[in-house]
């Protein structure tokens, strides 16, 4: 048996590489979630590779009628066979169907076929009957040699004690969250026979290009650790000698601090210095547009814009309520893949409250986030906002500092001569590290560390 693809974007990497050929696979799902869609771009995907390709359509619509519609989609390919049987008369004598199917497919001996929808066919038969006509039609499946897909309206529930289940290979489930502001699609397998798939709740989009799957953790997919001694600076000299020579190149590193504590500074620091030793950076956030970060950074002498024009700097900008966390992780690894970035800018992980409400799912996404990091050979930097909690552990919103190689904590207090800054490194793992704080200022050449605070 063969892997072969389903030449939709995302899909097969969930799959755990496509799906095996002859299989059979059911796309279920409710009401207006893709179904057809996904059915018929992997039919067209497999038609542009030269395979032969029959969608049979169960409608009360004519074929000409139907290819008008599916010509709205770019993928659409006019070379595929349709055929068409009416609704009622499968509802009715689903039996007859099965032949004339069986003697077409005799005839085009497709490599792949699509049965949209399944679901409607021996729909007045007792339960009984149905099950029965749905065994003759695996057995007929058995014989056609074919990758085989059925579409099908139904409940998650009801999937799972329909008879399709029982003959299917695969099951893959299509959902939808009907949000006032934004429409949310998740796309689930609920069954997946001989591959190694990705389980979880994915999510997807419909355009005119068709469906695009964006996977949940493409980190955990292909994680690989490689430890690393090599150093990077984070672009403030005394911070690097407090740091054992910089940060370890790989790492996944926090600065905490409260509102004006200069985090962002600190982070264009790092930025700009992987900028004059070649090193392409990418910088990540939800609050500063691209053109703001630009005016931001030039009150301290350095050329954002300029690294953006030459390709050394991406910068992906995304409002958190229109944040698809899935999605951002997708854009970010071809990001980092585009320019071979060698440094990653977060600013902020509070960026993901909006759509990750609840803690433990927003500190497995940051630690996803960071392993992605990791494997892409990146070694990143992201900020949070501290709370009044002494414990190391919380001192974040989101409690991440467990998932960060090196936490660097920024504070600053009132005296008599005004506001001062403190930095301290609260954890550094894998090296050794300055335990005392240091002062620090933000001016015109942007972070400064002034002094070590001795006792």
């Amino acid at each position: 048996m063969n892997i072969v693809s389903t030449g939709i974007e995302g899909l097969d990497e969930v799959l755990g590489g496509g799906v095996l050929s002859p299989s059979t696979t059911f796309i279920a799902g409710t009401p207006g979630t893709g179904r057809t869609t996904l059915g018929i771009q992997s039919l067209c995907a497999a038609a542009r590779k030269g395979e032969k390709v029959l969608y049979v359509a169960i409608s009360s619509k004519p074929e000409a009628m139907i290819r008008q519609i599916l010509s709205r989609f770019s993928f659409f390919e006019e070379n595929i066979n349709i055929r068409t049987f009416n609704v009622s008369s499968v509802e009715r004598d689903p039996l007859t169907m099965l032949v004339e199917l069986g003697n077409i497919v005799s005839s085009l001996r497709p490599d792949r076929i699509l049965i949209d929808p399944v679901t409607p066919i021996g729909f007045g038969f007792p339960e009984a009957e149905r099950r029965r006509f749905m065994y003759s039609l695996n057995a007929a499946l058995n014989e056609w040699n074919a990758v085989v897909c059925f579409t099908g309206t139904l409940e998650p529930e009801a999937v799972k004690s329909n008879v399709i289940s029982d003959i299917v290979d695969n099951i893959i489930y299509l959902s939808q969250d009907l949000d006032p502001h934004i429409t949310r699609r998740y796309i689930e397998l609920m069954k997946v026979s001989g591959m190694s798939s990705i389980q979880g709740k994915h999510t997807f989009e419909i355009g005119t290009d068709g469906i695009s799957v964006y996977p949940k953790d493409i980190a955990h997919a292909n994680y690989s650790i490689t430890a690393s001694e090599e150093r990077i600076s984070i672009g403030t000299p005394m911070l690097d000698e407090m740091l054992g020579g910089g940060l370890l190149e790989g790492s996944s590193n926090l600065i905490a601090g409260s509102t004006g504590t200069g985090k962002t500074v600190l982070g264009l620091n790092f930025i700009m210095e992987g900028a004059k030793k070649g090193e392409p950076g990418i910088i990540i956030n939800f609050d500063e547009t691209p053109e703001e970060l630009f005016l931001h950074a030039s009150n301290f002498g350095w050329d954002l814009k300029g690294m953006y024009k030459q390709d050394s700097l991406k910068i992906i900008h995304t409002l958190p309520s229109e944040l698809d966390p899935n999605k951002h992780m997708v854009q970010i690894q071809k990001a980092i893949r585009e320019i071979k970035a060698k440094r990653m800018f977060l600013d902020a992980v509070e960026g993901f409250d909006y759509v990750l409400a609840d803690q433990i799912e927003r500190k497995q996404h940051i630690a996803a986030l960071s392993r992605m990091f990791r494997n892409e050979g990146v070694t990143s930097l992201l900020t949070c906002l501290t709370t009044e909690s002494k414990e190391r552990s919380k001192i974040c919103k989101i409690q991440i500092t467990s998932v960060a190689d090196t936490v660097i904590l920024l504070q600053q207090s009132l005296i008599s001569s005004g506001l001062q800054k403190s930095l301290s490194i609260i954890k550094m793992r894998g090296s050794d590290h300055e335990k005392g704080p240091a002062r620090y200022e933000i001016n015109s050449n942007g972070f400064v560390i002034e002094d070590l605070m001795r006792e």
